[in-house]
């Protein structure tokens, strides 16, 4: 998916032989190339800046011509389009992180009043005291924001939605007649740390939120915005207070979570899932359609559509039940010898 350049910039344009020379890397292809954009190695565009550390995304990317970084083992006995330029090091991924923010980069919230004048805010909407609202943002008609919310730089907030106080959102773009609560964080960069040469970097995120309509967030919950790409959620979501999405988590429609449910990166959730309290869900798997998650669940693998799953690791639901039944057996007799042991001592002091 492009970048979305309400929420992101252009810095400047990199040519691949002083990309080459800023990393001490071995350049390949075409010198001039020149990165005008980043994307994913599986969805690139033209002139973008893209990193590879496998084989998997190589047919993407042979149909633009790019400024790849990949590692000698990716690009082995690879062909790729003749206008591309290829970059090789031992850490692309930490390469891009370095790289990537001197062509695109996010835009800053202007604090030189407290309503940018682009801002557009329909009518019947109310800005509470202590609100900010950045350049581009739009905010739609009967919209309520609570007290000190920062509604970020070109973030689209459809009619009818209630922000709560000091709520933080940015780089999303919110449906009608959504709830978010107080203290919730909308649209920050995920977790996403690379080792490299010079330690642990952060990879850049140039993705956004997209939250559908009549979608409920509880307080103090916390939702990422895609590294490449949206984190998505859609219509009639509803997370209890302390939920975390993080990026590129794709949350199907009418789907529930209880408090304190945690997602990783990249997880494929269907529609109409249950999520229970504390349930916590590793990266990239998919919850099927209609599954039913119970409290402390921690699913380490996908979860077909439809069933019912407990434990940790989670498991189905019955089996589940019977390896709790097993091991209630084993433990009975254990307890029983103990009592007959205190009870025989006993025996002796009355004696």
């Amino acid at each position: 998916m492009a970048v979305d350049f309400r929420f992101y910039h252009r810095v400047g344009e990199l040519n691949a032989k002083d990309i080459a020379g800023e990393l001490d890397a071995e350049l390949a292809g075409n010198p001039v190339c020149s990165a005008v954009d980043v994307a994913s190695a599986s969805a690139p565009s033209p002139g973008a800046l893209v990193f590879v550390e496998s084989t998997k995304a190589l047919e993407a990317i042979a149909s633009h011509p790019c400024v790849i970084i990949a590692s000698a083992e990716a690009l082995k006995g690879q062909s790729f389009h003749p206008g591309s330029a290829l970059i090789t090091v031992k850490h692309p991924k930490a390469a891009f992180a370095v790289m990537a923010p001197r062509v695109i980069a996010p835009r800053g919230n202007d604090s030189s009043s407290a309503i940018h004048p682009s801002a557009v805010i329909g009518q019947g909407a109310v800005i509470s005291p202590g609100v900010y609202v950045g350049a581009g943002a739009s905010i739609g008609e009967n919209c309520h924001i609570g007290p000190n919310a920062v509604i970020g730089t070109g973030v689209e907030i459809g009619d009818g939605t209630h922000v709560g106080a000091c709520a933080v959102i940015g780089f999303a773009v919110i449906g009608r007649n959504c709830r978010i609560g107080p203290g919730s964080v909308i649209g920050e960069a995920g977790f996403g740390l690379v080792p490299g040469p010079q330690g642990l970097l952060e990879l850049p995120h140039f993705g956004r939120v997209v939250i559908g309509g009549d979608v409920r967030i509880g307080a103090n919950c916390t939702i990422d915005r895609g590294m490449f790409g949206d984190t998505v959620l859609g219509d009639g979501v509803k997370l209890d207070n302390l939920c975390h999405i993080a990026h590129n988590v794709q949350v199907g429609a009418h789907t529930l979570m209880a408090a304190f449910a945690g997602v990783s990166g990249s997880v494929n959730i269907g529609r109409g899932a249950q999520f229970g309290g504390r349930v916590g869900v590793v990266d990239h798997v998919t919850i099927g359609d209609g599954v039913r998650l119970a409290a402390n669940a921690s699913p380490a693998g996908d979860v077909p559509a439809g069933e019912t799953w407990a434990g940790q690791p989670a498991q189905p639901i019955r089996s589940w039940l019977r390896e709790l039944a097993v091991l209630k057996r084993l433990a009975a007799p254990k307890r029983r010898t103990v009592d007959a042991g205190r009870a025989a001592g006993q025996d002796k002091d009355d004696e």
